[in-house]
């Protein structure tokens, strides 16, 4: 029988919690799958146990080295992969990642806001072009967090989030790029919405003191001309304060 503490030590995983959530699956699987079966389908030793620490850690937002889990193995990446998913599948529980999640996850929570509308985009502009894809997923999600940290220039390790998604460098750095794209289009709304609003404004100011009357002082009515422009001014200060605060 395979030691999983000594398993959970060699591939970095300390935590308790994801110690216990481990045993916890590993004796599920053994509880739900005969020994032939899973014997038949490569499970047994050290890639079933592995496998149970993997998802119990993804479970509860803990990084695991996925190069270090499949060296442990013994196994090539894909069998490692396929072991996963059917340990997933006998479980019957489903991994969802958010942004938020990993945002959590890779110490980046300040660029939650900015990944999620930058994914938002994105998959609003592929389903327009019939694009059939699920953009839950730990792929896109993660994408769109990596190109969030590189426009507000955090420093991230791309490679931690390719091996999250478990797909080759190639796919998710095209992948990043195009959320990069749409991280600066977003950027450029944002300052043509502020400039919009901004003149508006001076817009309206411009336009209201056009329509107050001109009216010729006279000698015996200096005082009074002179209160109206002090109330002009003061209510154009106000007017100005409230633009810079929206557009700040």
């Amino acid at each position: 029988m395979c030691d999983l503490q000594t398993f959970s030590q060699k591939i970095g995983v300390t935590s308790p919690r994801v110690i216990r959530k481990a045993k916890e699956y590993s004796q599920l699987v053994d509880i739900r799958s005969s020994n032939a079966s899973l014997a038949a389908l490569k499970l047994t030793g050290a890639c079933k146990t592995l496998a149970c620490i993997d998802l119990a850690a993804s479970m509860l937002n803990h990084y695991v080295d996925k190069a270090s889990v499949v060296r442990v193995s013994g196994t090539t990446k894909q069998q490692y992969l396929v072991c996963l998913k059917t340990i997933e599948s006998i479980l019957e529980v489903q991994r969802v990642t958010t942004v938020r999640d990993l945002a959590v996850q890779f110490g980046c929570p300040g660029v939650v806001d900015l990944a999620q509308r930058i994914l938002q985009k994105y998959s609003a502009s592929k389903q327009v072009g019939g694009d059939d894809m699920d953009f839950n997923t730990s792929l896109f999600q993660g994408a769109a967090l990596c190109a969030a940290c590189r426009k507000q220039k955090m420093k991230v390790d791309r490679g931690k989030f390719k091996e999250l998604c478990a797909v080759k460098r190639s796919c998710f750095d095209t992948l990043t790029t195009e959320m990069e794209k749409i991280a600066d289009s977003l950027e450029g709304e944002k300052k043509s919405t502020t400039k919009k609003r901004g003149s508006t404004l001076l817009d309206e100011i411009e336009r209201q003191a056009q329509d107050m009357p001109e009216k010729k002082p006279r000698a015996d009515d200096e005082e009074e001309e002179v209160e109206r422009r002090i109330d002009f001014e003061e209510w154009k200060r106000k007017i100005l304060e409230n633009a810079a605060k929206a557009n700040s």
